[in-house]
């Protein structure tokens, strides 16, 4: 116990999407409130658009555990991207969800919040645990019978937030 009892170096979080609760006279004081039908979601329907989640998961955690330092793990969405005839990747979509989503990383970390890093899901295509090769996650697109590679809009935006270190 003394040594799990032990002050963490650093935590870090996988955030895809958020959850909404409201207070209720259960027993745990509160109940999930359903997704709409309409609620917006990346090509997986299981992945909800939803960045405020990488501000307040961040706070929480910040909140509950005291940590020094912060990672974001995971962070990332789905797409259906398709080659245009000259051979880009325009995944609009996928750019959305990366700045809107750092922006709420970005309003955390302003608000003192020590997120130190950030690791974008997925650099390249690749088999997904719940979508098997039917869904895109990676900001490199690869042609799965030929290998090769080709970086998406979503890679070419996330290298200038790179070399700006900001957005």
């Amino acid at each position: 116990m003394k040594t799990i009892a032990a002050p963490m170096d650093f935590v870090g979080i996988n955030v895809y999407q958020p959850m909404y609760v409201r207070a209720d006279a259960s027993e745990k004081g509160y109940a999930v409130v359903p997704w709409p039908s309409s609620y917006p979601t990346m090509a997986s329907p299981w992945l909800k658009v939803g960045p405020e989640g990488l501000y307040w998961a961040p706070k929480l955690v910040n909140k509950l555990w005291g940590v020094k330092e912060m990672y974001i793990t995971e962070n990332g969405c789905s797409s259906a991207d398709v080659p245009t005839e000259d051979g880009q990747i325009l995944d609009t979509d996928r750019t959305m969800f990366i700045r809107n989503y750092l922006m709420q990383l970005q309003r955390a970390v302003s608000e003192g919040v020590p997120v130190k890093g950030y690791f974008l899901w997925s650099l390249l295509d690749n088999y997904e645990w719940a979508d098997g090769y039917g869904k895109r996650f990676g900001i490199t697109y690869v042609d799965f019978k030929t290998q090769k590679r080709t970086p998406k809009l979503s890679a070419q935006y996330y290298k200038s937030v790179i070399d700006r270190n900001g957005l």
